[in-house]
């Protein structure tokens, strides 16, 4: 069977998961003391309306709490997005995230026209998806680093978008979940409430390194996010969601965890880069806790026989044989990928 996102651990023998992108700094004590106190509110129902998340998170992005709204992680955000704006046509770029087109085939009828990046240009996006943004277009779904390279989009691009999207009429769902992750790129947020349908997708799953907990958000103009909040359960977000999602606001505000995370990755991305170098593997620069990597020798397999698992790219559209992405990990465990990579 072939992998649909990282983490697939449950059927393998695994020591080094490099194939989920987690942050390598590690969670805050406060937000798992978050998650263990909320035990005490399981015979509660959370608070359906989300204040005090909505509020947490506005303070922390600089938004007002209309602005905010609570998801069961990112996945429930992109398909609730999609099914809010039914769209007829979509422009997609690509490589990109598996999780997009799952979200868009649960519509009957959907064109997706695909933007193809080029591996030449190590797949960074440039200035000719402009050209394809029209009246017709419907949606742009964007992300912001891309998945699976790691890369940022151009200030100067990125702006360019913003305005050709409002004067098109297209919806542009930008997915910064690991912009906070990122040594370099910018937040479209700042155009929220100036620019009509901006939807910005966001999640404290890898910053915190919480995928099993799912708190993802979206931030959006009020009146886009009353109308999205019709198309989500009324108790989408768990009570150790809630309260770990708080948590998690109040550390990004409060503390130096961000700064520290970002020096951590810069250190370790660099020194993975030179592992790298000595392996033969060729990588792409990333801007992320991630890097696209690729080789004529089948490493997915390969590593796994050494209980490392890594992400098989062979899922992506618009991707040749040979890619696999790896995460940015903790020293020991990126001296442990590169020492195996020189005996394959």
């Amino acid at each position: 069977m072939r992998m649909i996102h990282g983490g697939e651990i449950y059927d393998k023998k695994i020591e080094y998961d490099f194939s989920v992108n987690l942050n390598p700094c590690p969670c805050p004590e406060s937000v798992k003391q978050a998650i263990i106190k909320a035990a005490d509110r399981t015979e509660y129902y959370p608070d359906i309306y989300q204040r005090s998340f909505r509020n947490a998170v506005a303070a922390a992005e600089n938004l007002k709490p209309e602005n905010i709204l609570g998801t069961n992680g990112a996945s429930e955000l992109l398909t609730s997005l999609i099914r809010f704006l039914d769209p007829e046509k979509v422009l997609l770029p690509e490589p990109s995230f598996f999780g997009y087109r799952h979200a868009l085939n649960m519509l009957k009828s959907c064109s997706v026209e695909p933007y193809c990046l080029a591996e030449d240009n190590e797949f960074i996006l440039d200035e000719g998806i402009l050209n394809k943004i029209t009246c017709e277009t419907d949606v742009l779904i964007l992300a912001n680093p891309n998945n699976p390279t790691g890369k940022c989009i151009d200030d100067p691009l990125l702006e360019d978008i913003v305005k050709k999207c409002a004067d098109t009429g297209t919806a542009l769902i930008i997915d910064e979940c690991f912009l906070k992750l990122s040594t370099s790129g910018v937040s479209i947020k700042k155009y929220i409430g100036e620019v009509p349908r901006i939807f910005v997708v966001d999640s404290y799953t890898k910053l915190f390194s919480l995928p099993g907990v799912r708190i993802g958000y979206c931030m959006a103009g009020e009146e886009d996010i009353r109308n999205l909040r019709q198309y989500l359960p009324e108790w989408n977000l768990s009570v150790f969601a809630e309260k770990a999602g708080i948590a998690g606001a109040e550390a990004l505000k409060n503390t130096d965890f961000l700064d520290d995370s970002l020096e951590i990755i810069q250190k370790e991305r660099d020194e993975l880069y030179k592992g790298l170098q000595s392996t033969g593997v060729r990588y792409f620069e990333s801007d992320s806790v991630f890097i696209l990597i690729k080789s004529d020798k089948d490493l997915y397999n390969s590593l796994l026989k050494r209980g490392i698992l890594i992400r098989d790219c062979s899922n992506f559209n618009n991707i040749s044989k040979g890619f696999c992405r790896i995460a940015v990990k903790d020293p020991e465990s990126n001296r442990a990928l590169i020492q195996e990579l020189k005996r394959i």
